[in-house]
């Protein structure tokens, strides 16, 4: 992850047709360390859908003993989340784990996160959860995007998505570059066809300024 304050670095999503359905820039606004030498990055998301509409969401990433944190809430559909922006949304997450040198086969911890809609008494109207489970390093691999090609770690996991009575399972892919992040991310039906991916695109002149 990239420490210079106010780096910015610009993703794209596609639908399985290769077309555009929101972008995602993301700013770091700030950066602390505490006495236990844990270091918060704290990130301003602006999303932009296909019609121009445009919201914003903040959160972090952390980093410790060369692990990298980030809360699986970012696995969480942007796009759904915002049709409640009218309602209280109570999230709770855990965070998945990336060592800053893993080793190919190696198994990463199981994580989840769980949004409740909340009515205006606080009762649920609804929940979403998600389990990434089977996450494992897959391999070393050569990613091209826009902004140019990353050597990457391959990172698999299964995406156990439960909204209301309905329940789905499918496969990520994800693609990690030391110093950058994500780099790519794809998620396939469990029939192996492409659902949607995101890619890196864009990123600030500064970015790998120390």
């Amino acid at each position: 992850m990239p420490s210079k304050r106010n780096f910015k670095v610009w993703y794209v999503n596609y639908d399985k047709k290769n077309r555009k359905t929101y972008t995602e820039v993301w700013q770091l606004v700030g950066k602390t360390q505490d006495e236990r030498d844990k270091i918060r990055y704290n990130i301003e998301s602006e999303i932009t859908t296909v019609k121009q509409d445009t919201f914003y969401q903040y959160f972090h990433f952390s980093s410790k003993d060369s692990i990298f944190y980030i809360g699986v809430d970012k696995y969480l559909d942007p796009i759904k989340l915002n049709s409640y922006k009218k309602m209280e949304v109570k999230i709770d997450a855990d965070s998945i784990v990336l060592p800053f040198k893993p080793f190919i086969g190696e198994m990463l911890p199981e994580a989840s996160c769980q949004a409740d809609i909340l009515r205006g008494t606080g009762a649920v109207l609804m929940s979403m959860t998600i389990l990434l489970v089977n996450r494992k390093v897959d391999g070393v691999e050569n990613i091209e995007t826009p902004v140019g090609k990353f050597k990457c770690y391959k990172v698999s996991s299964d995406k156990i998505s439960y909204s209301g009575i309905s329940r789905n399972k499918t496969k990520l892919i994800e693609w990690y570059a030391i110093n950058v992040g994500l780099v790519r991310i794809e998620e396939y039906h469990r029939n192996g066809k492409l659902i949607s991916y995101k890619q890196l695109e864009n990123i600030a002149e500064d970015f790998f300024l120390p």
